[in-house]
């Protein structure tokens, strides 16, 4: 079944693209002759122009003084345009003038008449006025509508956004009006001037603006779902790795935090929390139509190995990104079912215009540093703490001062300090091991690329570079992508199109040096003099960090993601469209551990192949139907049909006679046992789905959508899931006792949505299977076995999100001033998670549905305009968002310790409350064998005992507190301290634009989050100095017998510990606001560029240069793991060119 439902989908993609490539041969001339028929009677005359637009690819521009509220009564069958155009506009106070493919529409003044002629053409005497329109980042504008206001003289704009027209003798104080699809009109008085230049600012009603939903588009009013849009235009994404590191803080509810400051490392997307427990919290995130997997990868499990999640955005250009549409609630991700429980991500890469070839080229190159580095000793202040720890102890040991009351002059062996005062003032080495392993990175990229078209054919091609070399030495990425949208129309009512990507990922380079930098002794130098590395006595069985340097790691992803559709429209109203489409991602990795690193490294190497390939295919069906003026009617059925497949396959092997090899011949390996492990996966899911639309008067919408799920990884009697959404929305503002608001509201909708959606990340819990395990070996001959590995489980079924969502939007001063504000509550239920079995099993647990838990929380979005004027204007945007996830029942088996809370939060932090450090004289009988300067933990509670001496337990099955202290530290004492998710998140960006001169300035952060501690707490207690490692600068302020006020904690901590859980001592509540970029740019003004160069912009800018926070580690964002990687400062310049 398998192999045949993919012998299919690869012969309709095949077909797809023989169509496509067959017919796309340009077609100039575009369909005059389009036969029009109308039934309309008493209708606006809006509405005749939207039935116009939908049988033509004529589209309607029309100046902000037209009245289009006439009514009309018009009846035409198979009627050509101009035609039909005479007759509806008969008898109206509307004048209109075809151009190109628009359909211009002006006041009728006296004078003024219909023509279908694009100009009324030169005359004698008449003079020409000239010039360009262009957008406010100084790009043109392509397709402009250019006319003298009150007469139908007008030109449209080219390539470059220029025009010429002629003025009118008869025109009186001549006024030139400009108009775009998705800008505001402008007009200017013309005067005596030859030669006038436009701007056109975007436009600030933005209700017109269309944004991507399931399986479509839709107008951002008639949206009854939360949806937030990021269009593309005036972010600053030249000088980022991946366009996922440019959107925390972006949209209200998004949560994206960087997991580590090495090149090409990976973010955590959430939307609403993550109240999953053991099942993905990612969202799903679509490429123009196709849902894409993050690609598994491997990495061999060897010393100081870290794990590095990928990045399924690492591959895409983010030049080539129009826009991001972020799905939140139930009602907007319910068309996805089974995968859109944590929120869906929309990406929508550029088409192709009409109009003549368009090509740009964008280049920056940075300069990298570390934004904050370790601070460590010095070799000087090594051996004195060095010395200061081994005194400590030696009072300690022998019970002398504050350790046991006795006198130096009591003990007899006396302290002999490890390092001498001459050495200390005069080390022979203080190397800096950063410094060692560290260079300044460096950034470039370059992107070409070209669009155009005709009214048949729109073409978009690009190609990029880019290469990062890391801070760290020998650590770079490279990636190379090459674009080809096309989209052409074979009859006036069928279009194809492919979208095809190529992407190459390039990296090298480990990260081990890095943990050992920030450690290792500083008294040690590179290299002996002997030419060998230099080596940590205390501690050779650690490597030398600029040796491990010479560890070779390469890893290299290959993606190809297309796909191909055929639209039709066989009736009026209906669209048909078929997508097919594939995704093939091929990894290959190696390691190798060269031999000269040491004794402890007798060389490894590794080798990784990855393959995967996900197809899909998907039929819709949309219909649309506007009757009586007022009512609208949109609904969409569809099928998909998606398969998964992956394949793996690697091997290791150790002790090396040579380095030469690397990792390109294992067989020179003697281990005893070389390891090779292959694996392979298939599933697929199959889903029917529908949405229906309903729109009465614009100002009552319906929406509701239903999806259902097969999925092969169930068993048959869960195999299918049913996701249903309902969601309304009422446009107050377009009520009529709301017209004497108008200048002030502009725009007021309030929207409810209710809907289930799934989760089925842990898809194979329902199957048992079988793996190869490790073997007997029988007579100097190993004998491979094969060992349960997973027990399945029947009954296992879908994870199921059930969310409520409340919304208001609010749109004030023509929509200048926005604001959105949404609330939600979802309850997940049917948790997929793992239950315990008895002991005497052979597999311990087994996947299956337990608990529920809840999130719930608030967003808000405001977007302003705060000053827009002729050669300065200012645009801001701020969200806000907070969510609470929390547990709402446990499992039925559920064995809480005492300190756990049955509705506590879905990532809690437990510890024990402390009251400082233990002085001298403290009572610490409950602390028995603490030493002074220790945290000093409170006996704050005890367990609750029956008279049998058993322990109480509440309805729960959660040990009961007594209230009363016990006299020892234990699990009673522990407490909640609160939730590992942040207060509130936020983000604030400002554009400014002075003439030719344009500034971003981006900020984005987040409060209330609870830190276990920077290095320069934790790294004090974890011993170390007696094997020679490296300590933080803090270390001079740890508690002694000299210094009883101390900050930090006794470096002698480490001997001893209590209970179970840690200490609050270390946690930190901190905030922090970043400032991502700021961007300073200049466009050169039109007169340089006149010619074949269209727009010229130069532009300067500083990423991360400064973190606002009380936070005194590395990084707050970053700082995850124990040695993480230190963020970056980059400085960039960049020049885009529009040919």
């Amino acid at each position: 079944m398998y192999k045949k439902s993919i012998q299919q989908i690869t012969r309709s993609l095949t077909f797809a693209l023989f169509t496509f490539v067959f017919l796309s041969a340009p077609q100039l001339c575009r369909a005059q002759n389009s036969l029009i028929s109308l039934d309309l009677k008493d209708a606006p005359l809006k509405q005749g122009m939207e039935e116009i637009e939908k049988q033509t690819k004529y589209l309607f521009v029309y100046d902000k003084d037209c009245d289009l509220t006439t009514k009309i009564s018009v009846k035409v069958v198979k009627q050509p345009l101009g035609k039909t155009l005479d007759e509806m506009f008969k008898g109206t106070k509307v004048v209109y003038r075809i151009d190109g493919g628009n359909i211009v529409l002006m006041p009728k003044t006296p004078g003024t008449a219909s023509k279908p002629s694009k100009s009324e053409g030169q005359k004698s005497g008449q003079r020409v006025l000239k010039g360009k329109v262009v957008d406010g980042s100084g790009q043109p504008v392509i397709g402009a509508t250019v006319v003298i206001k009150g007469t139908t003289v007008g030109a449209s704009t080219g390539v470059d956004g220029s025009y010429a027209l002629s003025v009118p003798q008869s025109a009186d104080n001549p006024v030139l009006s400009v108009s775009f699809i998705g800008y505001e009109p402008m007009e200017q008085p013309i005067g005596n001037r030859t030669e006038v230049d436009v701007t056109l600012h975007d436009s600030s009603v933005g209700m017109e603006e269309v944004v991507v939903i399931g399986y479509g588009t839709m107008k951002k009013k008639d949206l009854t779902g939360a949806v937030s849009s990021i269009k593309m235009t005036d972010e600053p994404v030249n000088t980022v790795s991946s366009i996922s590191h440019a959107l925390a803080g972006k949209a209200a509810g998004l949560q994206v935090n960087l997991t580590s400051a090495q090149p090409g490392a990976a973010t955590t997307m959430r939307i609403r929390g993550a109240a999953s427990v053991s099942a993905s919290n990612d969202p799903l995130i679509i490429i123009d139509g196709f849902p894409v997997n993050p690609q598994n990868d491997y990495e061999s499990e060897s010393m100081n190995e870290g794990q590095i999640s990928d990045n399924i955005l690492g591959t895409l250009n983010p030049n080539d990104i129009e826009s991001i549409d972020v799905l939140k609630d139930a009602s907007s991700t319910a068309i996805y079912g089974s995968r859109a429980a944590n929120g869906v991500i929309l990406i929508t890469t550029k088409r192709g215009a009409t109009g003549a070839p368009k090509v740009s080229y964008s280049g920056s190159a940075s300069v990298q540093f570390y934004a904050k580095k370790y601070e460590m000793l010095s070799a000087s202040d090594f051996m004195r703490q060095t010395n200061r720890y081994y005194y400590e102890k030696y009072l300690m040991d022998n019970g002398i001062g504050v350790y046991g009351g006795k006198e130096l002059s009591d003990v007899t062996v006396k302290y002999t300090p490890r390092y001498t005062d001459a050495a200390i003032l005069f080390p022979y080495c203080d190397t800096d091991w950063f410094d060692a392993i560290s260079r300044t990175g460096f950034q470039t990229q370059h992107n070409i690329s070209m669009t155009g078209g005709t009214d048949w054919t729109k073409y978009f091609v690009s190609f990029n570079y880019f290469r990062q070399n890391g801070l760290v030495r020998n650590n770079d990425i490279s990636r190379y992508t090459g674009r080809v949208n096309l989209e052409q129309k074979i009859a006036k009512w069928a279009k194809v199109g492919v979208n095809l990507t190529l992407s190459r990922n390039v990296s090298h380079g480990d990260d081990a040096s890095l943990e050992s930098a920030a450690s290792f002794n500083p008294l040690i130098p590179v290299k002996e003099a002997n030419g060998e590395w230099g080596v940590n006595p205390s501690a050779s069985y650690e490597h030398n960090p600029v040796a491990l340097l010479d560890i070779i790691k390469d890893q290299t992803k290959d993606r190809l993601l297309t796909t191909a559709f055929l639209e039709i429209n066989p009736i009026a109203d209906l669209t048909l469209k078929a997508q097919v489409g594939i995704d093939r991602k091929n990894q290959e990795s190696g390691r190798y551990v060269p031999a000269s690193l040491g004794p402890s490294s007798p060389g490894e190497a590794s080798l990784a192949k990855i393959d995967e390939s996900d197809y899909l295919l998907d039929l819709t069906a949309n219909y649309v139907k506007t009757w009586n003026s007022r009512h609208t009617l949109n609904a969409m059925i569809g099928y998909s049909f998606q398969q998964f497949n992956h394949e793996r396959l690697n091997g290791m092997n150790s002790d090396f006679m040579t380095d030469i090899f690397g990792y390109d011949n294992l067989d020179l390996g003697a281990a005893v046992r070389p390891a090779v492990h292959s694996y392979r996966r298939k599933s697929e899911m199959a889903s029917f789905f529908g949405r229906l639309n309903y729109n009465y008067d614009d100002r009552y919408l319906l929406t509701a959508t239903l999806r259902v799920d097969g999925s092969s990884a169930f068993a048959a009697n869960h195999r299918w899931g049913y996701f249903p959404s309902a969601a309304a929305a009422w446009r107050f503002s377009e009520e009529k006792f709301m017209e004497g608001a108008k200048g002030v509201l502009s725009n007021g909708k309030l929207r409810i949505g209710y809907g289930h959606t799934g989760n089925s990340s842990t898809m194979d819990g329902a199957v048992t299977y079988y793996r190869s395990g490790s073997g007997v070996v029988i007579g100097n001959k190993r004998h491979p076995a094969v060992t349960l590995y997973q027990i399945g489980n029947p009954n296992l079924k879908w994870e199921t999100t059930a969310e409520w969502n409340f919304g208001l939007d609010l749109g004030f001063f023509n929509n200048r001033l926005n604001i959105t504000a949404e609330y939600f509550r979802r309850v997940i239920s049917d948790l997929l998670n793992t239950r315990s079995l008895q002991v005497y099993n052979e597999i311990k647990t087994i996947a299956d549905n337990i608990g529920k838990t809840k999130s719930q929380g608030v967003e808000l979005t405001v977007n302003a305009t705060v000053i827009e004027h002729k050669n300065f204007t200012w645009k801001s945007d701020l969200t806000f968002s907070f969510y609470r996830d929390r547990w709402l029942e446990r499992a039925d088996n559920w064995q809480p310790n005492i300190y756990e809370e049955y509705y506590a939060p879905v990532r809690p932090i437990y510890t024990y409350l402390s009251n400082g450090l233990i002085q001298p004289g403290d009572d610490i009988s409950h602390m028995p064998g603490a030493i002074p300067g220790e945290v000093k933990l409170i006996d704050r509670d005890s367990y609750l005992y029956d008279s049998t001496g058993a322990i109480l337990v509440d309805e729960h099955g959660r040990p009961r507190h007594s209230g009363k202290p016990d006299g020892k530290i234990d699990d009673a004492d522990g407490v909640l301290l609160g939730s590992a998710d942040p207060d509130y998140l936020m983000g604030f960006n400002n554009t400014f634009r002075w003439k030719n001169l344009d500034l971003n300035i981006y900020f984005y952060g987040q409060f209330g989050l609870w830190h276990s501690g920077s290095y320069k707490w934790t790294w004090n207690t974890s011993g170390g100095l007696s094997t020679g490692h490296n300590k933080p600068v803090t270390l001079k302020d740890t508690w002694s017998h000299d210094n009883l006020d101390a900050k930090y904690p006794t470096m002698m901590m480490s001997s001893a510990s209590f209970g179970s859980l840690g200490s609050d001592y270390f946690y930190r509540k901190i905030w922090f606001i970043r400032c991502r970029n700021i961007t300073l740019g200049y466009t050169f003004p039109k007169s340089w560029t006149r010619g074949w160069i269209s727009n010229i912009r130069l532009y300067a800018e500083i990423q991360n240069p400064f973190v606002l926070t009380p936070y005194d580690g590395l990084d707050p964002e970053t700082d995850n793991t124990r040695y993480a990687y230190p963020n970056i400062r980059s400085v960039n310049f960049g020049l885009d060119i529009t040919f």
